[in-house]
Parts: C-alpha cells; structure tokens; sequence
C-alpha cells in the first residue's frame, strides 16, 4: 500500500513538472516572438498610438473707453517652445539630450538678438552669487515644490542633501536641480548661462506627466530668430514656432495704472485659479495689475486644444478630440480717454510751474522752502537722470571723460580725508566729513555690520557719539567691545592687539567697500555740486551729450557765456518739459486728479503722476526698466490716486458742517467769533489768518466756509465733544467718525483697483473738525466724498467698468449694479448750507470766480512734515445748479491750496469746452500765480 501511494504521488510530481514545463516553453516561445521576430512591428505599433495634447490658447478681450477708444488690445506674436518628445534609453541620456537642444536654443534665441524667459525665483547678484527673488510664503512654497512636497508644512532636514529644505539657500537649490538625480547640468556652466539652463529645466519638470506639452522658451521673438530656429530644427529635437498674441496698450503713461498689465501665470495663481475650477495652463498670460487683474477672469480668452495620436515621426495618426479656443470678453471703462490725458498734461503743466517759480539761483536765497538750482542739478544725478555709469565707459564723450576725471580726483582726496577724520572727534569735522561719517555707519548697518537696537542707547559711547565728542574710530572700538558692532570673521577677541587688529580691518574694509559703491558717489556728487566744484555748466554739457535733452544747435555756446547761463539753461529746460517734474523727484514731482460722475458714481478719469509705459512690464516683463522704475525716487509704480494718502485739510470741514447742524450744535445763523488763538483745549491752535494779525471777525457758517476759518471749526470740534457741559475728546471723534463714515470715509470707495484703506480721526476732535488730527484719505475717496456734496445726499460707490461685451458684435451686459446709500441722517438744510458756502469759496477765488459757469469748491491745506511744503488740495463740483462732474485733486508738496485750484478750474475748462484745447494743453510749465508755502484755509 505504501508503495502504490509513493508511486502515485511520484507520478504526480513529475505529470506536474512537465505542465510547468510546457508552459514555460509556451511562454518562451510567445516572449520570443515579441521581442525577436515581431519586435520593430509591435514597437511601431506602439509608438504610433503615443497620444499627444496640444493647447490653443485663447486670445484676451480688448479694453475700450466709454467711447469705444481702444486702449488695451492684441497683437500677433510667435514664441520658441520645446517639448520633451524623445525616447530615452535611460535617465542621463534624456538630460544630456535635453540640456544640449536647450542650450543650443539659447545660443541661437540670443544670437538672433531675443532673450529667453526666466521665470525661477531665482537671480544672479551684483558678486555673481545666487539670491532670491522672492521671500516669505512664496519662497517656502517655492521650496516646496523644488524638494517635491505637497505642503510647505513637510518642508523638513534632508539627510541625504545635510540642510533644512525650508532654509536652502539659492546656491543650494541650484545645486540640488544640477545633480544627476535632477536635471543632470554639468559644472561647464555657471551664472547666467546655469541660471537660464535651470530656469527653463525647473519649467519643463512641470510638464513631466505631460510630456507632450510645450514649454515656452522665449517670447515675441524676431523674425530672425524664428527663420533660425526653423531652420535649425533638425538640431534642435522637440523646439519648434508657436503663434502668441501679446498686449499692447495705446497712450500707455496716461492709463498705465488704471490698466495695469499682464505677465506669465505665477505658480500661486496657477493653484489659486485651478483651486476655483478655472483651467489655466502654465503658459497662460494672465492680469498681473490694475484692470488687468481685476477683470481677469471676463478678459481672459477660454483655452482649447486637439487631443491625437502621431506615429513614430511625429505625423498625427488620429485626431480624438478638438475644442476651439475662443476669445475674452471685451471690457469697457466708464473712463474718458481724452479727458483723462487731459488732466495728466494739466497736472505735469502746473507742477513743473510750481517748480519754476520756486527754484532759486543760489543756496542762499533757499529760505521759505525754495529750491537751490544746486538741489536741481544734482537731482539730475540721484534720480539716474544722467547715467554716471557712462562717464568712465571708454566710449564716453569729451564733457563725460572730464567730469570723470574730476570726480576720481576729488573721491581719491575725499577718501583719504576719511579715512584721516575716523580718528577726529565729530563735533570737531567739517560738515562734509560729518556727512561722511554719517554714511559709513549707514552703510554698516545695511551690511549687518553696526547692529543699532544692540547698542546701549543709555550707554556712555552711545551718549558721546550723540554728542559729537567721540571719533568715529573710537565709536567703533567700543562697539566691537560691547558688541553692538558686528567683528564676525574677525580674529577672537581678547586682547587688546586683537581689538586693535579688528578694528584696522574694519577701516579697511570700509574704504574699500566705499570705493565700489554708488551710493556714496552719489552723496559725493551732491557735495561736489553744492561746493561748486562740479559746475552747473558742466551738468548741462552733460545733459546734452547724453541726450537727455535736445541741442538747439547753439546751447553749447550759450553755455560758455556768462556765469548764470547753466540757470537759464535749466529753466528753460523744466520750462519745454524737456525736463519733467518726474525725472527731478523734487517737491513737487506727484499729484493725482479724479473726477467723477455725482450722478452715477462714474469715473470719467482717474489720473496719477508720474506714469509709466506698462508695454515693457507686460508679457514677458523688461527687468531693467523695472528696476529704472523702483529706483525712481519719484515712484512711478504707485499709484497717487489710489494708494496715495494724506490728510485732507480744509476740504474735510462741510462734513464737520453737516456733524453740527444735524446734531444741533448750530445753526445756520449762529454767530461765533473768530479769537484768534482757541484757548479751551491745550496746546491750544490757531487760526490760519491770526499770525497776519487778523482775525475773521463774528461770521455764520456759510462765511465759516468761505474764510475757511479754523477758530469756527474748532469750535464746532469743542461743542461736539461736551457730555453735559465737560469736554470728553472720545464723543467728538466718535461724533465726527460716525459723520466720516456717512460720507463713506471708513471704507474704500469702490474702485475696482487696489486702493489704500482710509483712515479717519480717532483723536484731537478740535483739529480733527478742519481735517487734520490722524485722518488720511486718496484722491478716490475725496472724490467719492465730493460727489455726495454735489449730488446733495446719494453716496455712490464708484466704478470703472461700463460695460462687458461678447466680442465685437456680441451681447452686451452692463456693469453689475454697485450698493448706493442716501444719506438721510443729515438734516436737508445742512446741504444748501454747505453748498452755499463752497459756492462762496468758488467766488472768493478769482481762478474760479472768472469761470463763466458758477461752481462750487473747497480747497485743503495739509503740513505733514515742516522741512518740506504743504500738501494742496481742492474738491469741487460744476456746474453749481445741476453739478455733471465732481473733481478732487492733490497736489502732493504742492506749497499752496491755490495750485490745486488752479489745476481743477483747467479741468473744468477742458470738460465744459470753456477754453481752447491749444490754450490749455500747452506743453509748457503753469506758473501758479501764488508760489509760496501758505495757509490760506
């Protein structure tokens, strides 16, 4: 019995291994026609069902003026893509292959004159060293997603890279995506060559699980380029030609910061747009600012694509699925587009008039805050109107080489006298070394080097440096003692030859930092020019060969005669706007003027100077003019209409007006007597007129806002603030807040672009009742607040948007209705009140009273800083009976209230076609008729 069992189950064992083997041969037999005899055809097979997606991308809408003027549209463009098309037997075939063509496309793109798009977060320093172009959250989320998380919060040490991920340093990412395991970029490359390499890698990886799916490596490029590239495409695997629209915006320096512009999609918005179910593709262009931005998602056109197979050389095989791409919606503004250049040539006109009448010949006639030409000239050199880099440049001009010459000399002497002064108590240098030393420590605290909030303010060398009774050698000796000086990568402290030796390396490395930093050329121009050793002729010789300004064929010899000619020179200059307010950056060089619809809360123009030209910031951005406008000191990017805020002086008072006759503190023929000084509170303020010797006299408050008197207003603040007889400061700023807010003063105005937040009063009701105290308001919303005085109680939120239409001839659907409120709280008499007093403001004013329609107004005067002019301003509406547009312009350091006047009744000309255009549209400076630093309201 056991033996028939063993039997049998031998048996089965080998019936079983030869089943096993059967299908192992089977299977052997299958494996070798696939791989031998059927291989090339199952491998073509294969490859020719390769599906492939492409994107059509869809062009933006346009954007018109409210009379169908085209102020933002599209034009047709080609861009240089790559796609990852190749197969690769393995990992480092496929980044040497790729790193080749895109390297090779580089060549060929620059070669051609175009540049490649670099969009990493990544650039290369003045010290060629890598650094970050981005911090905070967009950095870490930067990081992230280099390192491969999800979250910022996984963000964690790396053993196998020995660093925190959150805190690499852009050398180490750099690193990190040149390795083998990355991108595999050998060390033959480095700087800007690596970083465009990188950049375009780091692009590409985001298409990795489409790998079909172009990446764009430059954009409106040349025809040049593009023959080069399609000729070179048997080179250049996977690069190829796309059609692109690109943005263009028409009178570009009048709309710039209504429009704003477009750029690539950033990683933020890519998640942020998805996240909202809006497909966007990483080559998308999208609103980076202004209307742009707002309007975004009706401008933007819908993608659409093919979806297909190709075969083995790229022929599509199949098509599975096309959708059209379509176009975006085309957006209309309530805007005027002449009217709005109209204001912008207007403001330029008068504040290059403010500057001429106040630009003086010497420093000492600088007295009730003129202008020294000195102060101009060199303006021209610190606001990089004449570009110092050119002086020493082997082609420079004769005038440029000279003053190159001169100024090596005198910063040669100046350094050694530096280094020389270091060892003198301050008090006891000339003011030109003190401003010397004063920017050392400057430039040590930029470099992390003096640490201030370290320093022991109640300390003995802290207490003798800030009374001049120490040297600067000594102020930094004890502070490398007490360590509020920075002796890092210095030898150990500890005995006193170290001190010593610290401290001789520190001189040292301060006169040599000093010697490559512009920066204190800058400060050594200044000097140089204020001292007259660098001549007012010889920067207008400059201004010539530079091309700053046109010669007239015998300004050069007119130069050379007469000591005062280099002042002639200039004014004339400022006075063609040949040199415009902007380039010099002095007070005044911003102003902004909205005027509105009071009827409907339109803005029929929305206007800040200085502006800019937005076409070399949209589509792929012009660094280097972006850098030009941060580094303006006249701030072209922010937007003094929107962004700008101020106290609104005098121009706040009918709210304080209509605070007193709704709450009964008065009546429209109550009396009070103007005293001069209001002694109820301390420190106790003046009226405007009292240090004339005047006063106002006993005046109602319709006369109160004519006169603009202050001791009327004051009082007013006073009696709103008594709780049963005391004075309580909180119920007069509560009081005052809440009639603020009525006139829309806590909120923005509306506008759809970015607006600052609006402040009011929450303390000193006495100054706070005739707009000074804390309170800080735009352009925008004192227009907002005017147009309710016009319109006598409706406040409307304002807009810029008129319209939206479905292409050219498509549906059109107006703006979505904004929330409007009527200001039924406010008693009605208290509005022919006010309006009777700013139509007595408008005919005490003989700009306004000469007008041959009667308006209403009232100006502002705000001081911010007494080293520097008022603030002037002015809100009004015209005509008086039937008001069709409220105005609210400023005039940032504008000296006087009376330069906005002026400024608004030539907007009021221009509307109502009250004067010819050729007549105001000059483009020559405005001399105001008051060029003083006043108050007169």
């Amino acid at each position: 019995m056991k033996q028939m069992i063993r039997y049998l189950v031998k048996k089965r064992i080998c019936l079983f291994c030869i089943v096993l083997l059967a299908m192992f041969l089977i299977l052997l037999r299958r494996f070798f026609s696939l791989q031998i005899l059927n291989g090339a055809y199952y491998r073509q097979a294969f490859q020719s069902q390769v599906e492939r997606e492409e994107i059509y991308h869809g062009s933006r809408g346009n954007i018109y003026d409210r009379n169908g003027n085209q102020l933002a549209y599209n034009d047709l463009a080609y861009s240089v893509t790559i796609e990852d098309s190749g197969a690769y037997e393995n990992r480092r075939t496929r980044n040497e292959t790729l790193n080749r063509t895109i390297r090779q496309s580089i060549l060929l793109i620059e070669g051609n004159g175009d540049s490649v798009l670099q969009r990493l977060p990544i650039a290369v320093s003045g010290s060629q060293e890598y650094e970050f172009t981005v911090e905070g959250n967009r950095l870490l989320r930067f990081l992230a997603d280099v390192y491969g998380h999800a979250r910022v919060e996984d963000l964690a040490y790396n053993g196998r890279l020995g660093y925190e991920e959150g805190e690499a340093t852009a050398e180490q990412v750099i690193a990190y995506l040149c390795s083998d395991p990355m991108y595999g970029i050998s060390d033959e490359l480095s700087g800007e060559d690596l970083l465009k390499l990188v950049s375009i890698r780091y692009d590409m990886a985001d298409n990795q699980y489409q790998r079909y799916r172009k990446t764009n490596l430059a954009e409106n490029v040349s025809l040049k380029t593009m023959t080069a590239v399609l000729e070179n495409q048997a080179e250049l695997p996977g690069v190829d030609i796309s059609e692109q629209t690109i943005r263009r915006y028409t009178d570009s320096l009048y709309f710039a910061h209504i429009l704003g512009y477009t750029g690539p999609v950033s990683e933020e918005e890519l998640a942020s747009f998805q996240s909202r179910g809006i497909l966007y593709d990483r080559n998308d262009i999208v609103g980076k600012a202004g209307m742009e931005q707002a309007m975004e998602e009706e401008l933007h056109g819908r993608n659409g694509g093919q979806r297909f197979y190709v075969d083995n050389v790229g022929r599509v095989t199949e098509v599975l699925e096309t959708e059209a791409a379509s176009t975006g919606r085309n957006v209309y503004l309530t805007i005027d587009r002449d009217l709005q250049k109209a204001v912008y040539c207007l403001l330029e006109q008068k504040l290059a008039g403010i500057l001429l009448a106040n630009i003086v010949p010497s420093q000492e006639d600088s007295s009730n805050l003129n202008i020294p030409v000195q102060d101009v000239y060199y303006a021209l050199i610190s606001n990089h109107v004449i570009d110092i880099e050119r002086l020493g440049r082997d082609d420079a001009g004769m005038e440029e080489r000279n003053l190159f010459r001169m100024f090596e000399e005198h910063k040669s002497e100046y350094l050694d006298r530096l280094g020389g002064g270091m060892e003198l108590p301050y008090g006891s240098l000339e003011e030109d070394m003190q401003e010397g030393m004063d920017y050392i420590l400057e430039l040590l605290a930029r470099m992390e080097i003096y640490k201030r909030d370290e320093a022991d303010r109640a300390g003995e060398t802290y207490r003798q440096w800030q009374e001049q009774e120490i040297s600067l050698k000594e102020f930094l000796q004890n502070g490398i003692a007490q360590g509020f000086i920075n002796a890092h990568g210095f030898p150990e402290e500890g005995s006193y030859s170290m001190l010593e030796e610290n401290l001789r390396q520190l001189e040292a490395m301060i006169l040599t930092g000093l010697q490559e930093d512009e920066d204190f050329d800058r400060l050594l121009y200044r000097l140089l020019i204020h001292r007259g050793v660098i001549t007012g002729e010889q920067i207008c010789r400059i201004l010539l060969e530079q091309g700053v300004v046109a010669d007239t064929g015998n300004d050069h010899e007119n130069l050379g005669n007469g000591t005062d000619n280099a002042y002639r020179f200039i004014r004339e200059k400022i006075q063609n706007l040949e040199i415009t307010p902007a380039q010099l950056a002095l007070d005044p060089s911003t102003a902004s003027s909205v005027v509105v619809d009071p009827n409907t809360g339109e803005v029929l123009a929305s206007v800040t100077y200085p502006g800019y030209d937005n076409n070399r910031l949209a589509n792929t951005m012009d660094g280097d003019y972006y850098n030009q406008l941060l580094n303006d000191a006249s701030l072209p990017l922010y937007n003094n209409a929107t962004q700008q805020r101020t106290a609104p002086g005098s121009t706040f008072k009918p709210i304080t007006v209509a605070a007193g006759l709704t709450e009964q503190i008065i009546t429209p023929d109550r009396l009070i007597e103007d005293q001069g000084i209001f002694e109820l509170v301390t420190p106790s303020p003046r009226c405007w007129i009292y240090p004339s010797g005047a006063t106002h006299g006993a005046i109602n408050v319709v006369e109160a806002i004519r006169d603009s008197c202050n001791y009327f207003f004051y009082t007013l603040g006073y009696e709103l603030s008594l709780d049963n007889g005391i004075y309580q400061e909180s119920k007069g700023t509560e009081i005052i807040a809440r009639y603020g807010e009525m006139f829309g003063l806590n909120e923005n105005s509306g506008i759809e672009i970015s607006e600052s937040a609006p402040q009011i009063a929450d303390e000193f009701p006495v100054t706070a009742s005739i707009g000074q105290s804390n309170h800080n308001y735009t352009t925008t919303q004192l227009a907002r607040y005017a147009a309710a005085l016009a319109n006598k109680g409706t406040l409307y939120q304002l807009t810029l948007i008129q319209r939206i239409q479905e292409g050219a001839e498509g549906a059109i659907r107006p703006a979505a209705p904004k929330e409007n409120r009527t200001l039924d709280e406010i008693v009605p008499s208290a509005w022919d009140t006010i309006a009777e007093g700013m139509e007595l403001v408008a005919g005490n004013n003989r700009i306004l009273r000469e007008l041959p329609m009667a308006v209403a107004g009232k100006t502002g005067t705000a001081q911010q800083n007494r080293t520097r002019p008022n603030h002037a301003l002015f809100i009004g509406y015209a005509p008086y009976e039937q008001p069709e547009i409220a105005v609210a312009t400023r005039i940032a350091y504008g000296y006087s209230s009376s330069n906005a006047v002026e400024v608004t009744s030539d907007i009021f000309k221009y509307y109502f076609g009250l004067e010819d255009e050729e007549q105001l549209l000059t483009g020559r400076a405005e001399v105001p008729e008051n060029s003083g630093n006043s108050f007169t309201d």
